[in-house]
């Protein structure tokens, strides 16, 4: 019996020395793990089952809107597909969108953050209605001759209006923002709200919520215009001077008085 359990032994040791023993049994957790895997896909363990936003904090995107975008994504392996596809999805379909930023959370569930452009000018040109964000980018094209219709009236925020006989917008961008966002950052330090400007041939005419119309020439010496913007409007408010408009473009600014 001793024999036999002996020769069993020497059996065994000498298939544990066959090379093809050794290598399976040095690659047996990874064939393990990789036969696991393919359970797990093939009976979709790690779809994607669940997609959630941030859309308490979104003021102009739908929780709607956000779902029909990304619809398409459910049931998607979750290592297989790409966070930049669904980045990309999402910044092509609405103009609102600023930043995406997508997360993987296992077994199955996507967590999206969303940052908003926010809209500030209403543009008027080349008989189109465009909507611009505070950062110059162009959000959406609201309609094509249209004149009547792009108005602020038509919209819950307070927005400037912008008009312009040539061409307001350039490689999605405002043409003339940091010469406006320049002026509106310095008459907002004496108290005045633009509501419209309007520009032709880089002169631009910009008339504040109580009706006060300032002249500059957004082509020419923007800085120094607006130093004497800032000397006067100083003076005006010291000696309180009620006028109609100030014409920023000249050594000395012309004002009318009411």
């Amino acid at each position: 019996m001793e024999r036999r359990i002996q020769k069993t032994d020497m059996v065994v040791n000498r298939v544990k020395r066959i090379p093809i023993v050794i290598f399976l049994k040095r690659i047996s957790p990874v064939l393990f793990f990789l036969l696991l895997l393919y359970l797990s896909i093939l009976f979709g363990l790690w779809n994607i089952r669940n997609i959630e936003f941030n859309e308490k904090e979104l003021k102009y995107i739908s929780e709607e809107e956000l779902e029909s975008y990304v619809y398409e994504f459910l049931e998607e392996n979750i290592f297989l597909l790409r966070p930049s596809v669904i980045e990309e999805k999402i910044l092509k379909s609405n103009g609102y969108v600023k930043e995406v930023y997508v997360k993987k959370i296992l077994p199955g569930k996507l967590d999206i953050t969303i940052k908003e452009y926010t809209p500030i000018y209403l543009g008027y040109s080349s008989e189109t209605c465009m909507l611009f964000a505070d950062s110059g980018e162009k959000v959406l094209e609201v309609c094509k001759e249209c004149s009547e219709e792009c108005s602020t009236d038509s919209w819950d925020t307070a927005l400037v209006y912008i008009t312009s006989e040539s061409a307001l917008e350039s490689g999605e961008r405002l043409i003339f923002f940091e010469e406006i966002h320049m002026i509106q950052k310095v008459l907002s330090t004496f108290k005045y709200d633009l509501v419209n400007i309007s520009i032709n041939n880089g002169i631009a005419k910009i008339t504040d919520i109580h009706g006060h119309e300032f002249v500059f020439d957004l082509s020419y010496e923007l800085d120094i215009q607006l130093s004497r913007m800032y000397l006067v409007g100083q003076k005006v408010d010291r000696d309180m001077i009620k006028f109609k408009s100030l014409d920023l473009r000249f050594e000395r600014p012309v004002m009318k008085l009411k």
